[in-house]
């Protein structure tokens, strides 16, 4: 979600760590309400004592990074947003084990840190100690007391935060993987709603931004494994777009231009003369070569580079690529030529038409009625 305005500051282990540009405002705007309240010298102990926050952040995120190892997921990427840390996994394990291990993992980081830092200070720190947190000992006092809070409040089972990935590990050992999700997202999606209801009583725009994060996360959880309920079985020979018009990279973006107003395609996959997949041109790439470079721009030149598998790789392989940020997957036959691609819209499609049929079906069969009686 925050690739698009975020900038890598350094790799750790194979995973990239960014940060978010309106990481920048939310520095900026607790600097002017530190030097409103008590001049530089407030400022800067505010702008300090967010920036360990957000280093405790990456230590709990890398929590997360290194149990998903254990059971051999990737994660290509931390991105640090106002709201806290993501964490880009390759995948969630479905064994409700591993998902309990990898995302409770975080918040006993979090934990940790605090219970260190209270072993530093030497004692329980006061009320006013942590309200007005002058000096070290009173930077130490905050950062402990904010890390036993943010441990606390990523327990709260408000599904996709770490509560609510510990309540769907619980749910899917019982309910299976699908059921477990749609309950978990539900409840997360009402914890969002009162954290919301929370923020607007509080003034408290955090809040009410995590809120809005939580409730549309659990609901694209939600469409994530109807995705995988209707794609179940299937390869993704029987989902991709085969029908579709191939460009070459040496072809000017004035012809996909072209090709993009004569035709119902919004992307198009980039072949070499002999038909193997060399790269995809979406929508956004034409108008922004149009605009810059201009029209006898090379399509190689703009042209991204997407993930391929064979046309026998199941779709529960594809969709959580689809799910991570990926423009589309392309689909090659067994002697490498591109026979299509898939995109996240039309798997929505073939969504939309597996509910409609499913609907038509059950109005056809009202609640006790049989075929054939």
């Amino acid at each position: 979600m925050g690739r698009r305005w975020s900038f890598s500051i350094g790799t750790v282990k194979g995973t990239a760590v960014r940060i978010h540009a309106t990481f920048f405002l939310l520095l900026l705007w607790v600097g002017i309400g530190g030097w409103a309240t008590g001049g530089p010298t407030a400022a800067l102990h505010i702008i300090t004592l967010i920036c360990l926050v957000f280093f405790c952040v990456v230590l709990h995120e890398f929590g997360h990074i290194f149990a998903a190892r254990r059971f051999g997921v990737r994660t290509p990427e931390v991105v640090l947003l106002p709201i806290g840390g993501v964490s880009r996994l390759e995948r969630i394990p479905e064994e409700p084990r591993a998902e309990f291990v990898i995302a409770i993992a975080g918040p006993l980081v979090t934990l940790a840190i605090a219970l260190g830092l209270l072993l530093v200070l030497g004692r329980m720190p006061s009320a006013e100690e942590i309200q007005l947190g002058g000096g070290v000992q009173g930077m130490i006092a905050q950062l402990a007391y904010i890390n036993l809070f943010l441990f606390l409040f990523n327990l709260i089972p408000a599904f996709p935060m770490d509560g609510g990935r510990v309540l769907r590990a619980g749910l899917s050992a019982w309910l299976g993987h699908s059921q477990g999700t749609r309950v978990a997202a539900g409840i997360g999606q009402f914890c969002a709603i009162l954290l919301g209801v929370a923020g607007i009583f509080s003034s408290n725009i955090i809040l009410v931004l995590i809120a809005v994060f939580v409730y549309f996360a659990a609901g694209s959880e939600t469409g994530i494994v109807a995705l995988r309920d209707i794609t179940a079985g299937k390869t993704a020979r029987e989902s991709m777009i085969d029908n579709f018009v191939r460009l070459q990279a040496s072809d000017p973006v004035a012809t996909a231009a072209s090709t993009l107003i004569h035709s119902d395609q919004g992307e198009f996959p980039v072949l070499d003369h002999h038909g193997h997949l060399v790269g995809f041109l979406t929508r956004d790439g034409i108008i922004h070569a149009l605009a810059g470079p201009g029209p006898d721009t090379p399509i190689g030149q703009v042209m991204l580079d997407i993930p391929q598998v064979s046309q026998w790789t199941r779709m529960d392989e594809i969709i959580p690529m689809l799910a991570s940020g990926t423009k589309a997957v392309g689909v090659a036959a067994d002697d490498g030529l591109c026979l299509g691609y898939i995109t996240w819209e039309n798997l929505m499609e073939e969504l939309l038409i597996s509910r409609a049929l499913k609907r038509r079906k059950a109005e056809s069969f009202p609640a006790g009625a049989h075929p054939g009686h």
